[in-house]
């Protein structure tokens, strides 16, 4: 390494003293000096995003292959994706079918059943319809090894009208993470009062200081650095503007139009939705977090939710409806989870756009989506729908369609496995997360899944 790149990660190290923000810059100024000194980075991030109301396997089904139940699935089973045969509930997922992995058919029966697994959907272990949390979650126990301002943060929608609940996640036995609900109070605990004792700052958050003390970084900078600085900068105004303009309307008469315009004021679902996401995708951008979990309806009492601008009933009728083969339901909750996958396309576009070693951030972030209650409405968790987006250097996410066989048959394997590849992909290697089923050989539900990791 010569002195020139020295100098630079030493200028880049040192670059935070003196800032009003220098704890919250410093996860961004370290990213760049391990880029300034060619540093690739090793582990990803992580978003998991959960969707109430069961996960229909054929809802993720290509249409050019034919469709085989779960019962009579006797051997492992993998196919190449294609754009154009992805089912309707992926259609805004065109444009990446080469960065994500559909997994069918793995055993969930540790997380028990019903309307929801709770805690269990991340903990792999049955909480009795939410009563117990016996472990951490796979979100908490990936976030807590990154050197970030939050271990990990949890954003979502309910049913309930309340800012916070306690429904997915978990940090220890017994100790439920809080869910984040309205954007607004989220964007408060993340970004927070810089001077909570001081009257004349208490409206004012730490963004509106960070912008100066980052311009002020930037101008220091060698021009590779100032571009990768500029997309930080980029996702803190995103959300930043948006409170700016809010203020700015107080007291005027089209106030309270404006606030339910707005996503991150708005009480409507869909525009929650989309303002999660964007504080979501911002934390990580940032490097505040390097795992965010998005809870949409997550949890018995949290799943009826009404998406007015998508479907014409609410999640729990519209489960039964479902189940009972109503084409009408099957097409609004279709439309429904194509709604998420819209916004999960729109994050990894502002992904691909930051670069980041040699590639994008992308390229260092996975994405997992799954619903709760596994496969159906009224669910006993006998497979499990996944399906894993972004990139990793660990993780082969290269468009393909993985079915496993049903329980009994050579090759099948549980949803611990998936946690074990998770971890595996985070240099956190483990045999064994959360609970095994009795009585199952260990090559069932312990160690990754060879198919996953490169």
């Amino acid at each position: 390494m010569n002195d020139t790149i020295h100098a630079r990660r030493r200028f880049l190290k040192g670059l935070s003293l003196g800032l009003g923000g220098a704890t919250y810059l410093a996860p961004m100024l370290s990213s760049l000096a391990l880029a300034a000194e060619g540093v690739e980075r090793r582990t990803p991030r992580f978003l998991f995003v959960l969707e109430g109301n069961g996960l229909p396997p054929t809802q993720l089904h290509p249409k050019n292959l034919p469709y085989v139940a779960r019962e009579d699935r006797q051997q492992l089973t993998s196919h190449p994706l294609q754009a154009d045969q992805l089912p309707t509930s992926l259609q805004p997922m065109k444009k990446y079918v080469d960065r994500m992995v559909v997994l069918q058919g793995i055993n969930g029966e540790v997380c028990g059943g019903g309307h929801s697994t709770s805690h269990g959907a991340l903990g792999a272990y049955n909480t009795r319809d939410g009563k117990i949390i016996h472990d951490a979650t796979i979100d908490y126990v990936l976030g807590r090894n990154a050197q970030t301002i939050f271990d990990h943060i949890v954003l979502g929608i309910s049913a309930q009208d309340r800012d916070v609940v306690f429904n997915c996640s978990a940090t220890g036995p017994g100790q439920s993470a809080a869910t984040f609900c309205n954007p607004d109070a989220a964007y408060k605990r993340i970004f927070g009062p810089i001077a909570a004792n001081d009257t004349t700052r208490e409206q004012a958050y730490l963004l509106d200081y960070l912008k100066d003390d980052i311009r002020t970084a930037r101008n220091g900078l060698p021009s590779a650095e100032k571009g990768k600085l500029d997309q930080y900068l980029d996702a803190y105004e995103k959300i930043q503007v948006r409170n700016q303009r809010v203020k700015q309307l107080a007291g005027k008469a089209d106030a309270k139009t404006f606030e339910l315009k707005d996503p991150i004021r708005s009480t409507l679902p869909e525009e929650r939705l989309d303002a999660h996401f964007e504080l979501a995708t911002s934390t990580l951008i940032s490097g505040l977090t390097d795992v965010a979990t998005i809870a949409s309806g997550v949890g018995f009492r949290h799943f009826n939710i009404q998406f007015s601008t998508l479907a014409t009933q609410s999640k729990h009728p519209l489960g039964h409806a479902v189940i009972g083969g109503d084409k009408h339901a099957i097409a609004e909750a279709e439309a429904i989870r194509a709604y998420h996958f819209h916004l999960i396309a729109r994050t990894m576009d502002r992904l691909a756009a930051i670069p980041e070693g040699n590639g994008t951030m992308l390229d260092n972030t996975v994405i997992v989506y799954l619903s709760d209650a596994a496969d159906k409405h009224h669910t006993q968790c006998l497979e499990w729908p996944y399906l894993l987006m972004g990139g990793s250097p660990g993780l082969k996410l290269d468009g393909r369609y993985i079915v496993y066989p049903a329980r009994g048959n050579a090759g099948w394997r549980t949803v611990n496995t998936i946690h074990n590849s998770l971890l595996h992909a985070a240099g956190l290697p483990a045999e064994s997360f959360g609970h095994v089923m009795a009585g199952v050989s260990d090559d069932v539900q312990k160690g990754p899944l060879e198919e996953l990791l490169i």
